[in-house]
Parts: structure tokens; C-alpha cells; sequence
């Protein structure tokens, strides 16, 4: 081997063990989240802890953030939820090793925002974790609190009629039983400040989901269900974790639940009812004299549609009353009539149709009609008859 060639070897074994040992740092430094050293503080389960992400915190060089970690003692399946608040626009972290356990990030919209991050997590062995709070850009700084707490989880009784859960989403999905012992119009409602909440129920034929009808990113299912036992599915949209309530609630229905066609309507009633398999319902309203009615279809859940038929009339409405609701106001001739309420896209739900008389006096259109055609009627014999004679 000459001397160039052994020269060319020796440099490129130094290079390659010089570019190894930066590589390895560079990984350390990467890694230093998911490594608590001795000099990592504390936090205990209960504690607030409070700190500031500047430019001199430890920098995360694979996006420039920065950030401070936390090592905490956790037993096996103990529950823990953390809150990150202040004006860092930050994120938490929580590492078993070089494993991250959980992860959650704040819904700061504009360059600089900051919300509160809420996150929950069970500790899958004994042992030290490592919490750590991320800014969420290479140019997020501000000062920070971190409050911590251990959760009790629900404690796995069936839900019922009027009752309560208060608990913490710990992964993608939480299921709970609910168990339906009276018929009725039941409310299942999800609430969390914490992140967008997703419910869904099952059982007894039963296959129903919903996102936001509950009102500021809150889930909501109305329906009727029949006495048997159903499961309730909690989960979050974004996929963050944190505390959420549900709630059951059944609504009274006095005048019973509409659940099959040709139901006749009393006008100045509310009819309770709820769609069948294609997603329609049609009801009867029967007339001794002329009327203006007024029909509202109030539905919960989804887009409601109304259509009326009957002599001389065939009306459809769609979003003509409060939100998505339908609503037609129609002088309508004595005669019997079909009102038939359907939903955009055949969905399944629970709807309100109120008939209310408008009042005041009402001329039959058909009867108007009539006469305004026997009045054209005689005009034009009259007119006929005129042209005939000045022919003559």
C-alpha cells in the first residue's frame, strides 16, 4: 500500500469517527427531553410548579423549540392529569425513557396566542417519567405554570335516567354502560374545556354519533331509546386528552313519542316524534274550515325538511324556521292534508312539529278561486256577446 493510500485510509477513519461522535451528541441533545439527569427538578403528583421557555432554555434541534423538563414518581396504573397555563404558547410531553407516552399541544390560532393545555395519563409501570414543556415554535417564549393532579377515574357504575360522570379521557376511546330502565326521550351530553369532544351510542338497534351539537364544540345525542342496556363512546376529536362530564338526561314526553305514520295533529299542540329507517315521518292534519297554519319541524341533530300536500296545495321548506329548522306558514282550504317531515341525507333523530293557528280571517283559496273564475267567466260571454251585436 503506498503512503497516499494509507494517508487517504487514516483521514477517512478520522473523519468517520469525528462525524459518528458529533452525531451521537447531536442525538443526546435530541434526546435530552425523553433523559431526565439528576439535576432535572422535581414534580410531585399535586404540585404546581411555575418556570419561563427563554432563549437560554435547553433547544430541541430538530425545530429550534425549547424547553424544560419535569421527572416525576409514578406507581403502576396510576393516573395523573397535568395543566400547562400562562402565556407560554406551549406544549407537554411525557416520556417513559426514549418513549413518549403522551402528548398534547395547546389551540393558540394566531402567531403568539396561547390556551390552556390539558393532558391525562396512566403510568404503565413503577417508575420516573419525564414531563416536559415545549414551546411551540423555535420564536415561542413567555413564562409558564404547571399544575398537576391525580385523577380518579370513574368508578365503572352503569349510567341511568338523570345521571353524571365526571372523568379524564386517557386514550383515543372510553367506553360507558348506560342502562335505560323507563322508555323515553333520553339527552347524552359531553362537555370539555379540554379538547372537542365525540360521542357515540349503541345498543338495541341503536347506531347513532355526534360532534358538536351540544354548543361550543360539546357533543350531544338526543333520541329515544327502549328499557335494555347501551354503551356510550367518549372521545376527542383532536386528540387531546383532559377532563370531561357526561351527562344523561331524560326528557319527559306527556303526549307519548310519535313513532309511526298517519298521526293525526291537533293544531296548538307539539308533537313529539322521531324518523324512521329513511330518515321521514308523516303526519295528518284535517281541516273543517280555513285556516293559516303555521308548521314547524324543530329537529336536534340534523336538517330538517317540510312538505306539505292537500287540495290545492303542495309546499316544501327547508331552513325557513330558526338554524337548519323548517318552517311554512300556509292559508289553507277545509280538506284533509299530509305533512310529512323529513331529514337532509336520511339521518336518524328526534324532532319537534308544531301546528299553530295564525288566526285572523282566512279566505278559502278555493273557494275564491271558484269565484274569481265564474266572475272571468261571465266577462268574457259578456264581452262575446257585446261583439256579436256590434257584428250585427
Amino acid at each position: 500500500m503506498t503512503k497516499d493510500l494509507r494517508l487517504n485510509t487514516r483521514t477517512a477513519r478520522l473523519f468517520a469517527a469525528i462525524s459518528m461522535t458529533l452525531a451521537l451528541g447531536a442525538c443526546q441533545k435530541l434526546g435530552s427531553v425523553a433523559g431526565a439527569g439528576d439535576n432535572t427538578p422535581n414534580l410531585a403528583v399535586g404540585d404546581t410548579v411555575s418556570g419561563e421557555i427563554t432563549s437560554g432554555s435547553r433547544l430541541n434541534y430538530n425545530d429550534g423549540s425549547r424547553h424544560q423538563a419535569y421527572k416525576i414518581t409514578l406507581k403502576d396504573g396510576e393516573a395523573v392529569s397535568l395543566e400547562l397555563g400562562g402565556s407560554l404558547n406551549g406544549q407537554i410531553a411525557v416520556f417513559d425513557g426514549q418513549t413518549m407516552l403522551a402528548h398534547a399541544s395547546g389551540n393558540g390560532t394566531e402567531e403568539g396566542s396561547a390556551s390552556a393545555v390539558n393532558l391525562a395519563f396512566r403510568a404503565p409501570k413503577d417508575g420516573s417519567y419525564v414531563v416536559a414543556v415545549n414551546s411551540a415554535s423555535s420564536d415561542s417564549f413567555g413564562p409558564f405554570k404547571l399544575k398537576s393532579a391525580k385523577v380518579v377515574p370513574y368508578d365503572g357504575k352503569p349510567l341511568g335516567a338523570d345521571s353524571q360522570a365526571i372523568d379524564w379521557l386517557m386514550g383515543e376511546k372510553q367506553e360507558y354502560k348506560l342502562k335505560v330502565d323507563k322508555a323515553g326521550l333520553y339527552s347524552i351530553t359531553m362537555e370539555s374545556s379540554a379538547f372537542d369532544t365525540y360521542l357515540h351510542l349503541n345498543g338495541r338497534n341503536v347506531e347513532l354519533e355526534d360532534d358538536d351539537n351540544g354548543g361550543n364544540l360539546n357533543a350531544r345525542i338526543r333520541t329515544y331509546l327502549e328499557p335494555g342496556e347501551y354503551t356510550i363512546g367518549a372521545s376527542s376529536v383532536n386528540g387531546n386528552t383532559g377532563s370531561f362530564k357526561l351527562n344523561v338526561a331524560l326528557t319527559p314526553t306527556p303526549n307519548g313519542l310519535v313513532n309511526r305514520d298517519g298521526t293525526a295533529l291537533t293544531i296548538g299542540q307539539t308533537a313529539q316524534s322521531m324518523m324512521d329507517s329513511r330518515g321521514r315521518r308523516t303526519f295528518v292534519l284535517n281541516l273543517d274550515a280555513p285556516k293559516q297554519i303555521q308548521f314547524d319541524a324543530i329537529a336536534d341533530g340534523f336538517d330538517s325538511v317540510l312538505h306539505v300536500t292537500g287540495p290545492g296545495t303542495d309546499a316544501e321548506d327547508d331552513d325557513g324556521g330558526n338554524g337548519t329548522n323548517a318552517r311554512l306558514n300556509l292559508s289553507l282550504r277545509a280538506g284533509r292534508y299530509i305533512v310529512a317531515v323529513t331529514s337532509l341525507g336520511s339521518q336518524q333523530g328526534v324532532f319537534e312539529l308544531e301546528t299553530t293557528d295564525m288566526g285572523g280571517d282566512v279566505a278559502a283559496p278555493g273557494e275564491s278561486n271558484r269565484k274569481d273564475a265564474a266572475s272571468e267567466a261571465s266577462a268574457a260571454a259578456a264581452d262575446a256577446a257585446a261583439a256579436v251585436e256590434a257584428s250585427n
